[in-house]
C-alpha cells in the first residue's frame, strides 16, 4: 500500500538527513512555541473572567464571547488562511501572525468597553489563525523523513499545552499583579518569541525535492480525490475535537453534581486531565518515528468512548470517573497528533499542505464549538449523564473510519 511505502521512504530519508539534527530541533522548538503561545491566548481570558465582570461590569455571556472568539474565528477563516499560505512567504506569515497577536494582546490591557475588547480580541484571533495554519507548513520546510512525521505529531500537542499555560500562568500572574499586567506579560512573551523566530527559523520555501518527500507524489489525482482525503482527515479531526472539548466543558459539572466535588476543584482537576493527555501525543510521535503506520494509531480513537462510558457512568466514585476521563484525554491527543502528522500524506504536493492545514483548523474549530452544546442537549434529552458514553461511541466510530480512510489510497 502507498502508506507503507511512505513510512519506509520516511525512514530511509530520515537516516540520510540525520546530519542536521542539532539544528533541526531548536528551529522546530521556536515554531512549536509559536503554537503554544497562540493557544495560550485562548486560555488566558478564563482566569481573569471574574475581574472582567467585576471591574468592567461585563456579563457572563459577554466574557464568554470574548473568550471563545478565537475558536469562532478559526472556524470561519481557517481554510481561507490556508489558501493564502500557498503563495505567501511562510516565515513572513508566521511573524505577521505573532506581531498581530502581540500588539492586539497589549492593547487589550488598556481597554474597558465590551465592544472595544471584542473587536481587539477578534484581531488577536486573526493572528492566532495565521500562526496555527502556517506553523506546520514551516515544520515541513525544515526537512523530511520520519523526523518530520514525528515533529508534526509533537506539533499536535500545542493546543492542550497552550491552554494549560494560559490558564495556570494567567491565574498566577493576575493574582499577583492584576489582570491588566497579565495581559501585558502574555503579549510581551509573544513579542519576544517573534524576535526569536525571526532570528532562528528559515524561510518556509518547500522545493521540488521536498514535494516528493512524503507529501504525496501523485500530482495527477482527480479534483474530487484531491479534496476528498483532506476533507475526510479534517472531518475525523472535528469528531475528536468535539469529544475532548465536550469532556473539558461538561466534566466539572458532572463531578460536582454526581460526587459533590467543589466546582473550583473540579475545574482544576479537569485542566490537569487535559494536560496529562499530552503524553498521548508524544507517545504517538515516538511510534511514528519508529515506523508505526498512522492508520493503526487512528484505531486508538476507539478507546475514547470506553473512557467516556467509565467517566460518566455515575458509579465507582471520583477515582474511577477521573480514570475514564484520563483515558479519553490520552487517546484523543494520540489521535490529534497523528492527524497533524498525516496532513502531508493526504495532499498531492507540498504546496497544498497549507490549504489542508487550514481545513483541519476550520473543521476542528467547528467541532469544538458544536460539541459541548450538542452533548449538553443529549444529556438533557436522555435525562442523565450516562448518554454521553453511547453518543461518544457513535461519534468516534465515524471519526476513526474517516481518519483511516483519509490515509488509504482511494480510487
Amino acid at each position: 500500500m502507498r502508506e507503507d511505502s511512505e513510512v519506509s521512504d520516511d525512514l530511509r530519508k530520515d537516516a540520510a538527513s540525520s546530519v542536521g539534527t542539532r539544528a533541526y530541533w531548536p528551529k522546530f522548538s521556536a515554531i512549536y512555541a509559536s503554537g503554544v503561545l497562540a493557544a495560550a491566548s485562548i486560555g488566558k481570558i478564563g482566569p481573569i473572567s471574574g475581574e472582567l465582570r467585576g471591574e468592567l461590569g461585563l456579563s457572563i455571556s459577554q466574557v464568554g464571547l470574548i473568550s471563545s472568539s478565537v475558536t469562532a474565528t478559526a472556524a470561519v477563516l481557517g481554510l481561507l488562511v490556508g489558501f493564502v499560505t500557498r503563495s505567501a512567504g511562510k516565515k513572513s506569515l508566521l511573524l505577521s501572525g505573532l506581531v498581530v497577536m502581540a500588539v492586539s494582546g497589549a492593547l487589550l490591557a488598556r481597554l474597558d468597553g465590551f465592544a472595544a475588547l471584542l473587536a481587539t480580541r477578534l484581531l488577536e484571533s486573526l493572528g492566532y489563525v495565521v500562526v496555527v495554519v502556517t506553523a506546520p507548513v514551516l515544520v515541513m520546510s525544515l526537512g523530511g523523513g520520519a523526523r518530520r512525521t514525528a515533529a508534526l505529531a509533537v506539533w499536535g500537542t500545542f493546543l492542550p499545552v497552550g491552554l494549560a499555560l494560559g490558564s495556570f500562568a494567567g491565574g498566577t500572574v493576575s493574582a499577583a499583579l492584576g489582570w491588566r499586567a497579565w495581559l501585558v506579560v502574555a503579549a510581551g512573551a509573544v513579542a519576544v518569541l517573534a524576535v526569536l523566530v525571526a532570528a532562528t527559523v528559515p524561510r518556509g520555501t518547500i522545493g521540488e525535492e521536498q514535494e516528493d518527500d512524503g507529501a504525496g507524489a501523485e500530482r495527477t489525482r482527480s479534483a474530487p480525490l484531491e479534496l476528498a482525503r483532506p476533507l475526510a482527515l479534517s472531518s475525523g479531526f472535528a469528531t475528536a475535537s468535539a469529544v475532548i472539548v465536550s469532556l473539558v466543558a461538561l466534566f466539572p459539572t458532572y463531578l460536582a453534581e454526581s460526587f459533590g466535588v467543589p466546582t473550583a476543584q473540579a475545574g482544576t482537576l479537569t485542566g490537569l486531565i487535559s494536560l496529562i493527555g499530552v503524553i498521548g501525543g508524544f507517545v504517538t510521535s515516538g511510534l511514528l518515528r519508529r515506523g508505526t503506520r498512522i492508520a493503526r494509531v487512528f484505531v486508538v480513537g476507539v478507546l475514547m468512548p470506553v473512557g467516556a462510558l467509565v467517566a460518566f457512568a455515575g458509579f465507582g466514585g471520583v477515582v474511577l470517573s477521573v480514570g475514564g476521563a484520563v483515558l479519553v484525554a490520552l487517546a484523543n491527543e494520540a489521535v490529534v497528533a497523528a492527524v497533524f502528522a498525516a496532513v502531508p500524506m493526504v495532499v498531492s504536493s507540498a504546496r497544498r499542505v497549507g490549504t489542508a492545514n487550514g481545513l483541519v483548523a476550520q473543521l476542528g474549530s467547528l467541532g469544538s464549538l458544536a460539541g459541548p452544546p450538542l452533548m449538553g442537549l443529549v444529556v438533557t434529552g436522555a435525562g442523565g449523564w450516562w448518554a454521553i458514553g453511547p453518543v461518544t461511541l457513535v461519534v468516534c466510530l465515524v471519526g476513526v473510519a474517516l481518519l483511516r480512510g483519509s490515509v488509504r489510497h482511494g480510487h
